[in-house]
């Protein structure tokens, strides 16, 4: 079975209210759109956490980011592919401006914690956002 390492963020903004990042994009694994926690592959040579701020580059196109910490991981299996998931709690400034990467992400919202925790669809981002400070 093939293995492929993965990141993903919880942002949070740096205001007061403490605002979470959500997107909205194409599920693989039920062909349909869901409410997401920002995710993708780490390339060969990379850290996770050079990973974590290309894919937040390139999905949302923020780059005064900062990585906090390592606060959940988990695994699933897709196909024929085994996925090990980091997941990183980043700041970012609401202030900054969101260029959506559109052929990957179709909506984001920043949202208060609660909010983004019923509206993603996936369990392990649900237990990654309760986990965020």
């Amino acid at each position: 079975m093939r293995v492929r390492k993965t990141v993903q963020a919880v942002i949070v903004s740096t205001d007061s209210e403490k605002r979470v990042l959500i997107v909205k994009k194409l599920d693989q694994k039920k062909p349909q759109y869901h409410w997401r926690l920002l995710k993708g592959g780490i390339e060969e040579g990379e850290t996770e956490e050079e990973a974590l701020k290309r894919e937040i580059n390139e999905e949302v196109g923020l780059e005064n980011v900062k990585i906090l910490e390592k606060i959940y991981s988990y695994n699933y299996v897709f196909g024929n592919t085994k996925h090990e998931v980091s997941t990183y709690l980043v700041n970012a400034s609401i202030k900054e401006p969101i260029v959506l990467d559109t052929k990957e992400v179709v909506g984001c919202a920043w949202m208060k914690k609660k909010e983004a925790f019923e509206l993603l669809y996936w369990q392990h981002e649900k237990n990654a956002v309760r986990l965020s400070k």
